[in-house]
């Protein structure tokens, strides 16, 4: 009878499983204003995506990104939202399948927030938070976004913060003199942005393990028409090297320049994310000689 009782939970449990899919959201860097919202769009997305696959799907958020590895690992996450950062770190078998959008970016770009200091120089020796993407933080902030052109020892100390949003409290609560945060977030009182750094895609839709062609056209189909919040408004398609290119970041030749004064240098970043610069021409006839 044991065994029987124990054969039907299987097969119920199985069966459920093939019937329901789970989403998991960890993106750190994703400037959600709380918790709240986070679950909010974390179940929206994952109902939107369940319905598509004519499943019942339900969303899950993860603060810390061992805690979304091992979900994945056990099979307990199958879809994910994650920031494209973290993958670029801890890599894994997955497919893209589509690109965030915030503010009309997929890929928004980054700056240097400081209390106390309005140049660059005056936060050496200091202590600086960036948002835990699970790993290699310093390496984030220091070759990937600064493209190693400070030296490792230039700030006294980079710490992790559980997302931007904390980063940003602590930094107004004066528990650290600077913060390396996406743009286009509200900033503390007393804090402002000294330091505008190259952009990195942000949150990317992701699906882990074998994936058909015909779940992967459903489950892109319904992102591209989700309507998120302000945080993630919808998705786009998403550029196949979106994250093999932040991977790439994170590691810089051995030797480089040092860092001149921002007011009058462009980072390599900068110019390799698709920005875009007019020059003046000045007409031909201006430097014709005057007549005497």
């Amino acid at each position: 009878m044991r065994a029987i009782v124990l054969a039907l939970v299987l097969a119920w449990s199985a069966t459920a499983s093939a019937d329901s899919v789970t989403v998991g959201l960890f993106a750190p860097t994703a400037p959600f204003p709380s918790t709240s919202a986070r679950v909010e769009l974390a179940t929206r997305l994952g109902e939107h995506i369940g319905k598509a696959l004519n499943k019942t799907g339900s969303g899950k958020v993860f603060a810390r990104g061992s805690d979304f590895g091992a979900a994945v690992k056990k099979g307990d996450v199958s879809i994910a939202l994650v920031d494209a950062a973290y993958l670029a770190v801890a890599g894994g078998n997955y497919t893209l399948l589509a690109a965030s959008v915030r503010g009309g970016e997929s890929a928004p770009g980054w700056q240097l927030v400081a209390r106390g200091a309005d140049k660059l120089p005056g936060l050496k020796g200091k202590r600086v938070l960036v948002p835990a993407i699970g790993g290699r933080e310093t390496d984030l902030v220091l070759n990937a976004l600064f493209g190693g052109e400070v030296a490792r020892d230039y700030f006294a100390k980079i710490e992790t913060a559980p997302d931007t949003v904390s980063a940003l409290a602590a930094l107004g609560l004066g528990k650290a003199d600077a913060a390396v945060v996406p743009r286009g977030t509200e900033l503390p009182s007393g804090a402002a942005a000294i330091l505008e750094l190259p952009a990195l895609t942000g949150p990317v839709l992701v699906a882990y393990g074998t994936l058909s062609a015909q779940d992967k056209q459903a489950i892109t189909a319904a992102a591209l028409s989700f309507k998120g919040d302000a945080t993630v408004s919808g998705f786009k398609t998403a550029d196949a090297d979106a994250v093999k290119s932040i991977a790439r970041r994170f590691v810089v030749p051995a030797k480089r320049g040092p860092l001149a004064l921002p007011a009058i240098r462009l980072l390599v970043g900068d110019l390799v994310e698709g920005r875009t610069f007019t020059i003046e021409r000045t007409p031909v006839t201006a430097f014709a000689a005057k007549p005497r």
